[in-house]
């Protein structure tokens, strides 16, 4: 298996994961990640750096492990950092 699809197969399981995870949270359980978004974008940055190994060194598994906590990581920012954020009025209210 080449790096590049190892690649493509763990961004999949990372979503699988997050996907799988989010569906045993109801609507109802206020369940949000305390982590700031730092941890989010180290873990990115830490994703995309085995990535970048794996294909330097034609290591697919260093690669699929990449891509899994990066997709993870992304999935967790978009889900629970973007989307939830209220917007903030322009001036304090009196």
């Amino acid at each position: 298996m080449s790096p590049t699809v190892a690649t493509i197969l763990g961004m999949a399981a990372g979503g699988a994961y997050f996907f799988e995870g989010e569906r045993g949270i109801t609507a109802d359980e206020n369940c949000s990640y305390l982590s700031p978004w730092t941890t989010d974008a180290l873990a990115w940055i830490g994703g995309a750096i085995l990535v970048y190994k794996g294909h330097e060194h034609n290591d697919p598994l260093v690669s699929f492990i990449g891509s899994t906590v990066a997709s993870i990581h992304v999935a967790q920012f978009a889900a629970h950092k973007v989307l939830t954020r209220a917007e903030a009025p322009l001036l304090p209210e009196e």
